[in-house]
């Protein structure tokens, strides 16, 4: 080894921040009986009919390489399903690509349309990796804050005045992680008119399409002047409880579509055997199956948010889809990291700081429902529990 040999990393990949969440499993680590009310990882298996078909091809022993780009069988399927679900018309050979889950596909689209100094318009509190996509490919990430009191729908002049020349593409999630609030049609309306005035490209995480309790809004690339700027992004990670499959895909025009599957190949390859069979299982899985799925999540976020809402002081916005709520918690007076590491400390609970999703977070925490409900019940008692003994400790320091 040669003394003093120092491998240079390139800037972009240097600038990607460590966040909050890793901060938060450092905390736990070595702890035990914790309450995780954090994490979005679902705790239910995939539906009996999806374990079936991977088992059967698994069964065979025979697990290749396949299409680049995805099963032609699936991507045709999914095309199918975006119609109908949708309104979202999609060329499964040109305008379909399948990805290792959502993640893979964001940074593909992001890295073949962004330049360095572009800018990308994130609605935020923003899911994190919006922004270190953005950051990651070279181009600047700039936060339009979204505002509680309106139910934290995005305000349209904002987004507009924070519009540059070098505005390049709109990114956010609908449902929304990490509010839990469901966009209606009136204001993806108005995004729409946004982005066809100021050339923008959209970006839309559509991965909770599934878990919405309210009104369904229409996907923004089904509106009129929208398919050939928008990129639709959605999976079966959270709908079929395929996590660990790592099943995603991304629709888009064709021509830029050309270059992401390009980019696909050297990242990937090809999505994985056994994944693709699950997915096109989920395609064709009973929807008595599904059902019972998006009940109990439904009526998990129920119990959170009557749980969580009733504690002195927190607030939050009524949760409209997804697997999430966002409470205010600056009742007790102390950064959303500190409160958090004093809950890991003092009630085993874990929670997640709203400032992983950007640092109009702050004051805000995201809760999670993807825990049993007796673990659930756990975490909000044993919340409740903490901030009566705040208030008491409190109390006795002002007497």
């Amino acid at each position: 080894m040669t003394a003093g040999f120092h491998i240079r990393t390139h800037p972009d990949v240097r600038n990607i921040p460590y966040g909050d969440r890793k901060r938060i499993i450092d905390a736990t680590r070595g702890k035990t009986d914790l309450a995780n009310i954090a994490s979005g990882n679902p705790d239910l298996p995939m539906p009996p009919f999806v374990v079936e078909r991977v088992a059967a091809a698994l069964g065979s022993g025979y697990v290749p390489y396949t299409s680049y780009y995805g099963f032609p069988e699936l991507r045709a399927k999914l095309a199918q399903a975006l119609l109908a679900e949708r309104h979202l018309l999609a060329d499964p050979e040109t305008e379909l690509l399948v990805t290792l889950g959502i993640q893979e596909g964001l940074y593909l689209v992001m890295r073949a349309i962004l330049h360095p100094g572009d800018e990308v318009l994130l609605p935020s509190p923003h899911y994190a990796e919006y922004f270190l996509n953005a950051v990651a490919t070279g181009s600047t990430p700039v936060l339009v804050p979204l505002d509680e009191k309106s139910g934290w729908v995005p305000d349209i002049d904002r987004l507009r005045k924070a519009i540059t020349p070098r505005t390049r593409a709109l990114v956010f999630s609908n449902p929304n992680n990490p509010l839990g609030v469901v966009w209606p049609r009136a204001i993806l309306e108005e995004l729409a008119e946004l982005a066809i005035a100021h050339d923008l490209v959209v970006l839309v995480d559509e991965i909770y399409h599934d878990f919405m309790y309210t009104e369904r809004p229409p996907s923004i690339g089904s509106l009129p002047g929208m398919k050939e700027r928008t990129f639709t992004f959605g999976g079966f990670s959270k709908s079929h409880m395929m996590m660990g499959m790592r099943m995603g895909y991304v629709l888009g025009p064709a021509e830029p579509m050309f270059f992401v599957k390009n980019l696909h190949y050297c990242v990937a390859l090809c999505p994985p055997y056994l994944g693709q069979v699950a997915a096109l299982a989920a395609l064709d899985c009973p929807r008595e199956q599904l059902a019972p799925i998006y009940q109990e999540y439904g009526e998990r976020l129920e119990m959170l948010y009557n749980g969580i809402t009733a504690i002195p002081g927190i607030t939050c916005v009524r949760p409209q889809g997804s697997f999430y709520i966002f409470p205010d918690i600056s009742c007790f007076g102390m950064s959303a990291m500190d409160l958090a590491l004093d809950l890991i400390d003092r009630a085993g609970v874990v929670t997640l700081p709203g400032t992983e999703f950007g640092p109009y977070g702050e004051g805000h925490f995201r809760l999670a429902v993807c825990t049993p409900r007796t673990e659930l019940a756990k975490g909000i008692e044993r919340f409740a529990q903490y901030a009566s003994d705040f208030a008491r400790r409190k109390e006795d320091r002002q007497s």
